[in-house]
């Protein structure tokens, strides 16, 4: 039996598919000390130009701090060792979020650290999402404590929440005094724990399940 296949079509089916999430990636690096990814997103599925201008917007604010916590960890060193790192570390696209994930890693006054900043953005509109309207939204019948930060990137929780939440035995008691960043991950809410122990095994993304 004879099969013949379109030309065309053959090209379609070896082309590879189309990424849900199309980005690019700039590096900046205005000293040996400081180097800092901007991200600007191109496409996303589901998003008009307009919400996508909007993540832009945002992204382009997000850069602009970490721009100015560069500054002000080189102020912090008084002249001794400092560095500032942030790259992108990850986007994410799930059915109502689109979350842009960074890796931060510092060392100003003396203190190493590591963390990830997260921005969250509504898929439909393009519209930011601070961290607790993203944590209601998500979980809407678990409590949160009162904000303890003018950071909306933060959220924190009771200790009878954090227990409710997280299993985990061993980072117990640092699980229930510290602060989280959050984002989307397919159906999860991921918490992400601050610490000022460095390299702690209980640092980590934790994946909690919408109810």
């Amino acid at each position: 039996m004879n099969v013949l296949v379109s030309a065309a079509w053959l090209t379609m089916a070896l082309q590879p598919p189309t990424p849900p999430v199309s980005y690019r990636v700039d590096e900046s690096k205005p000293s040996d000390s400081i180097a800092i990814q901007a991200v600007s997103v191109k496409a996303v599925a589901g998003m008009d130009r307009q919400a996508v201008g909007k993540v832009n917007a945002a992204l382009t604010s997000a850069t602009a701090g970490f721009a100015k916590e560069a500054k002000q960890c080189a102020a912090a060193a008084q002249g001794h060792l400092w560095g500032y790192q942030v790259r992108f570390d990850k986007a994410l696209l799930s059915d109502n979020y689109l979350s842009i994930v960074f890796a931060k890693t510092t060392v100003c006054a003396g203190s190493p650290n590591e963390q990830k900043e997260a921005r969250v953005f509504a898929r439909k509109s393009g519209t930011p999402i601070p961290a607790r309207t993203l944590f209601k939204q998500m979980l809407p019948a678990v409590r949160i404590a009162p904000a303890v930060s003018k950071n909306k990137e933060l959220i924190r929780l009771d200790e009878d929440t954090a227990e409710q939440l997280i299993d985990d035995e061993r980072c117990g008691f640092y699980l229930k005094n510290t602060s989280y960043r959050i984002w989307v991950d397919g159906t999860h809410l991921v918490l992400f724990p601050e610490f000022t122990q460095t390299y702690s095994f209980c640092q980590k993304e934790y994946l909690i399940h919408r109810w």
